[in-house]
């Protein structure tokens, strides 16, 4: 019994990491709301935070739209369009010195935690009729930034004072549990591009594929005996 669950904790990781590596062709779209997305002041600068909008270009999914968040403060989000590579969220972003998993846990639990408080699923999509939908996704933008090392002040003029009380809500260190993890999170990278998170999802026919590998691993062990 050991050996098959083991067997079939192998398959599901082989699985997992057939998820990474692929491209999707997409473009930015712009932030939802445009100018009445909250703002932020992160270092010097005053930013849009918010959810981030995309259009798939190519593929099967081509034309369908998407929104996330960034994790790539520096960088500019054109709307020309890329090929972005997907990436174990610990590896990017690209260009640039890879976060690692420290980082990346930081990030997952960012999102998790907002999952929880059914701000977004965990697709990173999210009711736009919710109440202050744009403040709160500008919180889970706010507090993803601070997750990667930003200057993000909470207290400036220039941060929109509803985000700063969502993100007191997201990150209340009596409710924010840090082990929380969404599955599938990954990273989209492209140079000349901001780097967005991206949740990569295992089809149902995988888990059946990963019961029917992890069975033949069992006979080919069998048969070697």
């Amino acid at each position: 019994m050991m050996m098959r669950q083991a067997l079939a904790a192998a398959a599901l990781a082989w699985l997992a990491g057939t998820a990474m590596g692929g491209t999707i062709d997409a473009r930015y779209v712009g932030v939802a709301g445009g100018t009445s997305a909250t703002h932020l002041r992160v270092g010097g600068t005053t930013y849009y935070a918010g959810h981030m909008v995309h259009e798939f270009t190519g593929g099967a999914r081509s034309g369908e739209r998407f929104s996330t968040f960034c994790i790539d403060i520096g960088e500019y989000a054109s709307t020309s369009g890329a090929t972005y590579e997907i990436l174990s969220l610990a590896d990017a972003p690209n260009p640039g010195v890879p976060y690692g998993q420290t980082v990346a846990d930081r990030i997952n639990a960012v999102v998790a935690n907002a999952v929880a408080l059914g701000w977004i699923d965990n697709r990173l999509q999210a009711d736009t009729d919710q109440t202050d939908y744009l403040a709160k996704m500008g919180a889970i933008q706010a507090a993803i930034w601070e997750a990667i090392g930003g200057d993000v002040q909470l207290g400036s003029s220039a941060t929109t004072a509803s985000l700063s009380s969502y993100y007191n809500t997201l990150m209340n260190d009596a409710t924010f549990d840090d082990g929380l993890r969404i599955s599938g999170l990954r990273a989209m990278v492209a140079p000349g591009q901001q780097d967005m998170l991206y949740v990569v999802p295992l089809p149902p026919a995988a888990f059946a594929g990963a019961g029917l590998l992890a069975v033949g691993f069992g006979v080919r062990s069998l048969r070697r005996r």
